[in-house]
């Protein structure tokens, strides 16, 4: 593909480190890839193998694909007027919210110009990708506007942990120093003068503007006992995921470009934005508590490094192979439907019938049978996944288990081979009529969880959670059915795939336990690759 990318230009900021990442990988990976901006330069902070050209050379080519992302008059106009197959939006942030929603005659105003051109780059016909998750809940949330989630990554060849000599009489307190008003900095100064006066070994450091070369970015940050950043709102905080990725201990604020990798008390600690007295007594609490700076450190890298640029442009390549592809055959289609309008407006209203359907209810019986059985024969994922949910319930003595939503029924008749004495319910009648026909060893009943008054020792809910849309009121329920023990399996996020249409959420492992942990006080969450289990114990749950 020839892929072309239009930036204002590129200077040391996030959004064009994010550019060239992805350029890099995308010519990695065979691409004809061009970086188009302002004047045409070389960049001068970070290593570019893809072509870079400027603004004027934009209009004298054809493009398969051209992507933008800054919301400015220039690359708008030029993404307007150029040739290209395919013309993407990638919206890495969207500032003054309240100024997008609805009819808002204040974002005419003058000074609100690159909100108003933000505006039309969102309701255009091109294609829209999100930064972070919360992006792209917020667009379909509050503008009804359909995005694909493509998340970025950490370089880990620039930020990984390195060995730095400290010296014992200082805490060294690091933030970025950047200072745009937006990115807290006034904040952190605040905060850290007020630590101070409890702890006056308290140093702050700073690196924005000092140009401190990429390679030696993973010294800088390891040199810090405690990362801080202070953002009032980001696409995806760039800062906070390179201190992860260097097994820094991270305290930031609480908005949406941090969602995806930090979790509070887990993975960082998260204070309100503009609240110095807030992060002066979260870098207290730090400096006080060694074991939870180990925890957030450790949990925190593990956690990051699941964000890869090899990842994002794989993805990214994926999305663009796929949207060329539907407009390749977009031609034939307006075809087809201009010969024939009413068999077009009937695939139409089929599509949206089946989209509302899978949506609404759970479908796959009907489609597919009894899959569950033929995937545990001939899918090594599913069938790992089934034999740790089997040979973990066996090490527990036999009793009564209540398997929610069993659909066909392969769990529960194997754990009734084990001895247990299983009850399997699920809403879906086509489901328990193939759990009926496929094992009688088991009472199946077409039954909502929500009847269920009785109690039992133990209690399964495999693969249930990220089908509903309130998941609270799920465990709220199941709190009160089992004496013993419950699991409850989901299968574990992978943020580069899409979600799964008959899934309303996946979480990561720190998402789930935030989750179990409203409704329970005793449980261990284990995880795999592909899945993650919570095993829940009745002696003091709340």
């Amino acid at each position: 593909m020839k892929i072309s990318f239009v930036e204002p230009h590129l200077k040391i900021y996030g959004g064009i480190r994010r550019i060239i990442e992805l350029a890099n990988r995308l010519t990695e990976r065979g691409h004809d890839v061009t970086i188009f901006h302002s004047d045409g330069s070389p960049c001068q902070w970070m290593k570019c193998i893809a072509k870079i050209k400027s603004y004027g050379e934009v209009l004298k080519e054809e493009h398969d694909v051209i992507i933008y992302n800054d919301p400015n008059p220039i690359d708008y106009k030029l993404v307007k007027k150029a040739k290209a197959k395919l013309k993407v939006f990638y919206v890495l942030e969207l500032y003054q919210k309240s100024l997008l929603k609805g009819i808002n005659p204040k974002i005419y105003l003058p000074w609100n110009k690159r909100m108003l051109i933000l505006k039309k780059c969102l309701c255009s016909p091109y294609l829209k990708l999100s930064n972070a998750t919360w992006e792209k809940k917020w667009l379909k949330e509050n503008m009804n506007i359909d995005s694909i989630l493509l998340l970025g990554g950490v370089n880990t060849k620039i930020f990984h942990p390195v060995k730095v000599k400290k010296n014992p009489n200082e805490i060294r307190i690091l933030c970025s120093g950047d200072p745009r008003q937006r990115k807290g900095t006034k904040t952190i100064l605040e905060a850290v003068e007020i630590a101070k006066k409890e702890e006056p070994r308290i140093v702050l450091d700073t690196y924005y503007g000092k140009g401190i070369p990429q390679e030696k970015m993973a010294e800088k940050y390891c040199s810090a006992d405690i990362f801080v950043e202070g953002s009032w709102h980001a696409g995806w905080n760039n800062p906070v995921a390179e201190a992860m990725a260097c097994k820094v201990p991270v305290i930031c604020t609480d908005i949406g470009g941090v969602k995806d990798f930090a979790f509070h008390e887990k993975t960082a600690l998260l204070v309100p934005p503009r609240d110095p007295e807030a992060m002066a007594a979260a870098i207290l609490r730090l400096i006080k508590d060694e074991k939870l700076r180990e925890t957030l450190r450790e949990n925190a890298y593990q956690h990051i490094r699941q964000f890869d640029w090899d990842r994002s442009a794989k993805r990214l390549e994926e999305i663009l192979n796929y949207e060329l592809s539907i407009k390749k055959g977009s031609i034939s289609k307006i075809y087809v439907a201009i010969r024939n309008p009413r068999k077009a407006l009937d695939k139409v209203k089929t599509m949206l019938r089946e989209a509302l359907q899978r949506r609404g209810r759970f479908d796959k019986y009907e489609r597919l049978g009894a899959y569950h059985w033929d995937f545990y024969k001939n899918d090594p994922v599913y069938r790992a996944h089934v034999d740790y949910i089997v040979e973990n319930w066996k090490k527990r003595p036999s009793g009564t288990l209540l398997d929610v939503r069993c659909g066909d029924g392969l769990i529960s008749c194997l754990l009734a081979e084990k001895g247990f004495e299983v009850k399997g319910i699920d809403i879906e009648k086509e489901g328990v009529r193939l759990a009926q026909r496929k094992c009688s060893s088991v009472v199946f009943e077409v039954k909502d969880v929500f009847e269920i008054n009785e109690q039992f020792d133990y209690l399964l809910a495999s693969e249930v959670i990220e089908h509903l849309p309130n998941p609270n009121e799920f465990l709220q329920k199941i709190k009160g059915l089992f004496r013993k023990e419950a699991l409850i399996t989901t299968p574990k996020r992978n943020y580069y795939k899409e979600l799964d249409p008959y899934h309303f959420r996946e979480y990561s492992i720190f998402e789930f336990e935030s989750l179990l942990e409203k409704y329970f006080k005793n449980f261990q969450v284990e995880a795999s690759e592909y899945h993650l289990y919570a095993w829940v114990k009745k002696n003091g749950n709340g």
